[in-house]
Order: C-alpha cells, then structure tokens, then sequence
C-alpha cells in the first residue's frame, strides 16, 4: 500500500509538470506545439508563456520562460496578488497551483527573497473562473504540420487517434490508439513520470495484437486483459499480461491469448470489462450480441447464454459494444453499443453469476442523433467508452457528436461538454470542443481524463 501511494504521489507530482499545457487563445491552437523558444543565452530573467490562461482553483499552471532557477525556496508565483502553490523548477519553467479564490488578474513571478526579490509580470492577465475547465493534457499534433508520431514529455509527445484509455494501480494511463499509416495497426502508449512511451507496438501480421480495442485491469491491478478486434486471420483475441514488480509495468513479453473467436461469430471483440467485487472477466462478441465469461480452469471465454436485445426485444447482433462498466456495488452492469447508439442497462446477482433484465437504457436503436432526455427519449450517434463518477453519473463519449454526454442514475442524459461541432478549443464545459471523443476515465487524482481521437490528445477537466 505504501509503494502504491509513494507512485501515486510520483505520477501526481511529476504530471503537474505539463498537466494544464494547453489552454491558450484560439490563435494558438495551430501552434507546432506550446512550448516557446527559450531564450538561450539571455542573462535576465523573464516570462515568455504561461498556459492555460483560465481556470479555477487547483488548476496547473506551467510558466515558460529564462533564467527563474530550480532552488523552490527563492520561487514564488502569485495570481492576482494571491499566492500559487510552486510544485516544480526546471530552469526554464515554473509549474504552480492556483489556489481558491485567486480571481481574475496578472501572473507575476518573484526570484529571490524579501525586498532583493525580482519581480516579472506577463502581459495577459489569468482568467479565474469557478466552473471546470477543459485543458490539453498530452499531445502536441497540428495537422497543418503534419507531426509525425512521437515520445517524450507529455506536451512535446504526438499522439496518433487515441481510443480507450485506463489508469493501472500505480496512476500510469494507458492509452489504446490507431497508428498513424498503417490502416488495422494499432499500439499502446503508457504516461507516467511526466513522458509518453509506447508500450505494446501492433504486430500487423493478423496476431494477437494486430487490432487493439480496449483494456482492463484485473481487480487486484496485477493482470491486464486486452481485447484485439478482428484482423487479418479471421481471429479475434482476449489476451492477457502479468504485472512486473520489477518495471513497475505489465510485462508485455508475457503477453498470451486466452481466448480466439473464428469467424463463425462473425468476429469482433471490442470490449473486455472486470467485474469490481468479484474479478470477474466479461466480454461481448460482436458478431451474437452474446455475452461470454471468463472460466480460469479452462483458461477460456465461455458463453453465458445471455443475448443483448434488440429494439423488439429480440436477440440483437453486430452491436460492437466499446464499453462494459459495473456500478460500484457490482449489481448493475451498463454496457455502450457504439453501432446501435444506445447504452444497455441489467442486473448482476453475485452469487448466482447471472445477468438480468438486460435492456435498452439510453438512446434508440438505430436512430442516431443527440438528443437530451430520459431514457429511450434521448437519442446518442456512437457512445464509446464510460465510467462513473462517486455519485453514480455516467460520463461517457459520445464519438459522432463530438460531446461528452452525462447520465445520472435514473437515466436522464445531458450534454456534460463539447458544442455538438468538432474543434479544437479548450476552455469552460459549455466552449469546448472535441473532435470524435472516444475515451473518459476518471484518473487518481479526481479529474476526468478524455482521448479526442481526431485531435490526437489527451484533454483533462479537473475535478470541481
């Protein structure tokens, strides 16, 4: 416990570093990236940048610039004359903390102590604001530039189409994306300690990891379960992987398929989901609508007999479920049909096993569109990827839309962010813009973290 929240504290730390690097003016936003040129060579000290220019309390703030120093005790960082709370010094950029209640008004940063201590000010004033706000937390991809894919620091790394995302016991975020050339390939990058590597390349040969969908995490976070779509054999997989103490990560190299579905199934496993209480592994095929059970004797999927439905209530098929998510007791089981645009809905008894009164939720079957309302009044284009927050709400990404739509326990869907047209803007819930959202997962630190496939980044909205 001890070594899990000493990582914890390490990822906290080392993200805050590029963590809210991204709200800028929209005349930023086909910048190559927001890091400006450092002055190299300049002896005084001064600030050339900060981002995000808005947001509230707890927001990171990055400062760019020459000359500040890493020695913390002679930083100091105030937001309308209220002191930020300094986290990091490189040299060349500050991170700090805005505090509650700061309000709108002029950065400024003090080198040195008392009355000796030099003072910079920026030229834009900080935009202080109660709501949350939506910031980019990794990615650094303009399509005018054509960036090729990349490594490195989470504002400097290129990311290409990122799909699902999760966060493994240690606070590191995987994320499930497209590769930039190669249609059917996909690869999983890995954030932690402030950097973006990839983690599991697609091998492209009709393998088990030619067409990567989704992972989960067993509930003790020491296997990771991956589901691979159908590729080029005409086979689809579950695989797994074992936790290294050691890295500190799953050991990829021990990676193996538990399960095949042929095409006699019509293919397809998009989804793999934990039960939270009992460990329980599921999965939904793509091709029956069925839903199957992992079985450790047999090291194998096997059919639960059970069907999702359809709009009259017969068996459905083809429904490309991208997301299977238990409520916290582990009695509902709520399930995204990304081809149907709806969101299922049944019971789980623990003790028997069995699911029941499986149902359409949320949305119409077939009938896309976004529409706010209860239950089957609202409509949904492509809902993907969900997860809930501590009061029992569904966040989940609603792709064709370009939303992020909420559900609250009783079925009642708004639109949470995202204007309803793809963009690229950061800022307050009701102006941001996504492009084709298809992950949400709320990360260790109480934020909602969402993959923008078409923007090819991560976007962050802190926690209220």
């Amino acid at each position: 416990m001890k070594t899990l929240i000493l990582h914890l504290k390490r990822f906290s730390i080392y993200s805050l570093m590029f963590a809210s690097v991204g709200f800028a003016a929209c005349e930023d936003e086909n910048r190559q990236d927001m890091t400006p040129e450092i002055g190299e060579g300049e002896a005084t000290p001064k600030i050339t940048m900060y981002t995000p220019t808005a947001g509230g309390k707890s927001t990171s703030l990055t400062l760019y610039g020459t000359h500040f120093g890493t020695d913390l005790d002679n930083i100091r960082v105030t937001v309308n004359g209220v002191d930020a709370e300094v986290t990091g010094a490189l040299g060349n950029i500050i991170t700090a903390k805005v505090q509650r209640g700061s309000g709108s008004g002029p950065v400024k940063v003090y080198l040195g102590q008392g009355e000796a201590a030099q003072e910079l000010t920026y030229k834009t004033e900080f935009e202080y604001s109660q709501s949350p706000i939506v910031s980019t937390y990794i990615g650094s991809y303009v399509p005018s530039a054509k960036t090729e894919k990349k490594e490195g620091a989470l504002m400097e790394a290129v990311l290409w189409k990122p799909g699902s995302i999760a966060f493994d016991k240690e606070g590191a975020l995987y994320i499930v994306e497209d590769d930039s050339k190669k249609e059917g390939y996909r690869d999983i990058r890995i954030a932690k300690n402030n950097r973006v590597a990839t983690f599991l390349r697609g091998d492209g040969t009709g393998g088990t990891v030619f067409r990567m969908m989704n992972i989960a995490f067993s509930s003790d976070g020491n296997t990771l379960f991956l589901s691979n779509d159908a590729n080029a054999s005409g086979n689809a997989h579950i695989a797994t992987m074992p936790w290294s103490n050691d890295t500190h990560q799953y050991d990829a190299a021990d990676l193996s398929a538990i399960w095949s579905i042929t095409e006699s199934l019509k293919n397809g496993v998009t989804n793999v989901g934990v039960h939270p209480v009992t460990g329980e592994v599921f999965s939904v095929a793509h091709g029956n609508a069925m839903i199957y059970k992992y079985d450790p004797e047999q090291n194998t999927m096997v059919a639960t007999g059970v069907q999702l439905p359809d709009a009259e209530d017969k068996n459905a098929a083809k429904v490309k479920i991208r997301c299977i998510l238990f409520d916290k007791a582990g009695t509902t089981v709520y399930m995204s049909s990304q081809e149907k645009d709806v969101i299922y809905k049944g019971d789980y008894d623990m003790l028997t096993g069995e699911f029941s009164n499986l149902h359409i939720w949320v949305g119409q079957y077939e009938k896309a569109g976004f529409t706010e309302g209860q239950g089957n009044e609202a409509k949904l284009e492509e809902p993907c990827q969900m997860d809930l927050d501590e009061e029992g709400n569904i966040y989940v990404a609603v792709r064709k839309k370009h939303r992020i739509a909420k559900i609250t326990p009783d079925g009642m869907l708004t639109n949470y962010t995202g204007t309803g047209t793809s963009g690229t803007t950061d800022g307050p819930l009701d102006k941001a813009q996504f492009n084709h959202p298809e992950g949400v997962q709320f990360g260790p630190d109480g934020a909602l973290y969402i993959s923008d496939y078409w923007n090819h980044k991560i976007r962050k909205i802190e926690k209220d």
